[in-house]
């Protein structure tokens, strides 16, 4: 089976090969490939995520996966949230920051949503179970972590394991992973459980 990963994030495709292995799911091809897909003006993760898959699909008729998320920080009433890739790439951590200055509520949270459409068209959408809780930092970490999936990591605390994100190695990343389930992993549970059957 082969499954096209619509992301040049390589952050998002090592979590996927990660969690494949994981389950021994050795003989699934992850293809990942950039698109030209549009991003649509939606409220939720979960929305746009659905409507790039949906476009993908239209474009491959054959089986996709598409992971989106973002940064949802309190005091910013969820801000960037579904924009959190656009601001990534415009203001940046350094602009996060800048907005935060003088606000006590650090907290902030990743949600994120994965979409997989079967080679029939069928949508299966997966969403973050626990985890991705984090504290924003009052400036921007210097270290830069292979498998970060944004700028974001630079600024975002993790309390459980007492580190910025991108500073966090792969083995803490696997404690705090044991109490949460990301939408990828919820994914491969899943596909644990029906493929071959696919």
């Amino acid at each position: 089976m082969i499954i096209n990963f619509i992301t040049s994030n390589h952050g998002k495709i090592a979590s996927l090969r990660k969690h494949l292995a994981a389950y021994n799911l050795n003989d699934i091809i992850v293809n990942a490939m950039n698109l030209n897909i549009i991003e649509p003006q939606s409220d939720t993760v979960a929305e746009v995520s659905l409507s790039k898959a949906k476009q993908a699909f239209d474009i491959l008729r054959a089986p996709v996966l598409v992971e989106d998320g973002g940064l949802s920080i309190e005091a910013l009433n969820g801000f960037p949230g579904v924009y959190s890739k656009y601001i990534n790439t415009t203001i940046g951590a350094d602009g996060i920051i800048k907005l935060m200055v003088g606000e006590k509520n650090r907290r902030a949270n990743y949600i994120s949503t994965a979409t997989f459409i079967d080679e029939n068209g069928i949508p299966n959408q997966f969403h973050r179970q626990g985890g991705g809780q984090v504290l924003i930092t009052e400036s921007v970490s210097k270290t830069n972590n292979p498998d970060a999936w944004s700028d974001m990591w630079k600024i975002s605390f993790n309390e459980k394991i007492g580190k910025i994100m991108s500073e966090m190695t792969a083995e803490e990343f696997a404690l705090t992973s044991q109490d949460s389930k990301s939408p990828v992993k919820l994914f491969v549970e899943w596909l644990s459980k029906n493929y071959p059957k696919l």
